[in-house]
């Protein structure tokens, strides 16, 4: 017997490369805002949660917005007068033992992160939602249909955008190495819906 197994409704995750390496203005960036990191849990983050308002990162900036148009235009290819704006940005800091729990970002539309500088065989897992699992099976070997998890490889470099409440987090650095990467997230600005369904909706972000 043949089947044809059909893929509905794919969570949409994108890895670019920026194709240029970090400015020594960029580099000198990144180093004073992770001169005091905050705890974040299992890892240091900087203090600064809004690093891309930096006047010395309005190249990278840049950049990473036209990743965000490009991801706008391609998976959602709406006709409503909208774009995806970065709303907070920050610094992530891991050190050898340290990693990145599990966890999504609320309040983010797409989210995405930049690596300045990974260790080898470096990446970032993503997670199934097992809250909508009812049943549990022992799998032979892990398919696209029953992975629990999805390791994406990076190299220092590569932009990575995904839903920002699709659950990910980074394993424990195991070598001596200070891993360092920018994340962001973002939101609608502009139009929304329809003004005949009475659910337009017009959005305008602080600057």
């Amino acid at each position: 017997m043949q089947a044809e197994i059909m893929n509905l409704f794919a969570i949409p995750v994108t890895r670019s490369v920026m194709g240029r390496g970090f400015t020594n203005e960029e580099m000198r960036c990144f180093q004073d805002k992770l001169q005091s990191p905050v705890n974040a849990i299992s890892n240091f983050s900087s203090r600064d949660k809004n690093v891309l308002n930096d006047p010395a990162l309005a190249g990278l900036k840049a950049q990473l917005q036209a990743s965000l148009d490009h991801y706008l235009k391609t998976i959602f290819n709406p006709s409503n007068a909208v774009s995806l704006r970065v709303t907070q940005s920050w610094l992530t800091l891991s050190r050898k033992g340290e990693s990145h729990h599990s966890h999504v970002h609320p309040n983010s539309v797409v989210s995405g992160v930049v690596y300045i500088n990974v260790a080898k065989d470096d990446g970032i897992n993503f997670y199934r939602n097992q809250d909508a699992t009812w049943f549990e099976l022992l799998r032979e070997a892990d398919t696209y249909h029953n992975a629990y998890r999805y390791f994406i490889p990076v190299n220092a470099g590569d932009i990575v955008l995904f839903p920002s409440n699709l659950s990910h987090g980074v394993r424990e650095v195991v070598e001596d190495v200070e891993r360092v990467s920018l994340s962001f997230n973002s939101f609608f600005e502009g139009e929304l819906g329809r003004e005949e369904f009475a659910n337009s909706l017009k959005i305008s972000l602080a600057t």
